[in-house]
């Protein structure tokens, strides 16, 4: 059996001071954003090209840049653009602008599985993937619910700037609290926050 980790064990104070750049505000980039600025996440930023998405993020609030502006800017990479696109992307705009120690986050784990994405190795990787489309990611949130996830990765990067410090669940769990209000499961790990 996995360990059980509780609200006290996330160390929300892992993600309050980072800049937490949203690269895609669709279906899943608008609702994680708005949960996350919802639960006292202070610096959220949104990386897009010039389209609806970037006149959404505008109306919600959001300052907004080109993606790899964004990607120069974050401590923290939420990667929530289509798995089709998300290579040819990653590799242009958002991979040569990461500084050492940052942490991509993913949704999908597609593009790791199949390696159409490779992180440098001084880059940490999170995966927290809500298992339900965007409306439902933030309508599950604001009733307090929750909602589904597949198993959160973790890649500590070697990294003296690391975000992932000693307690490596701390950052997936302060992001995924952040998001969503439910059990997180994994086959090592099983995250609560009930107790």
């Amino acid at each position: 059996m996995g360990k059980v980790y509780y609200d006290q064990d996330g160390h929300i104070e892992a993600i309050q001071d980072k800049v937490i750049a949203i690269i895609g505000y669709g279906n899943q980039g608008r609702s994680q954003a708005l949960n996350m600025r919802d639960s006292g996440a202070k610096h959220i930023i949104v990386g897009s090209i010039h389209d609806e998405s970037w006149n959404t993020a505008n109306a919600d609030g959001f300052p907004t840049y080109s993606i790899a502006e964004a990607s120069k800017k974050a401590d923290i990479v939420f990667l929530l653009l289509p798995d089709e696109v998300a290579p040819e992307i990653y590799e242009r705009d958002i991979a040569p602008n990461l500084h050492p120690g940052a942490a991509l986050n993913f949704a999908s784990g597609y593009n790791i599985t199949y390696g159409f994405i490779k992180p440098a190795a001084d880059l940490d990787v999170i995966m927290v993937a809500p298992r339900m489309i965007g409306k439902g990611v933030r309508e599950t949130y604001e009733n307090g619910t929750g909602f589904p996830t597949t198993p959160v990765k973790i890649r500590k990067s070697p990294s003296s700037s690391s975000i992932i410090k000693s307690f490596q669940p701390s950052l997936s769990w302060s992001l995924w609290r952040n998001i969503n209000r439910s059990v997180l499961i994994s086959p090592t790990l099983i995250f609560s926050s009930e107790k």
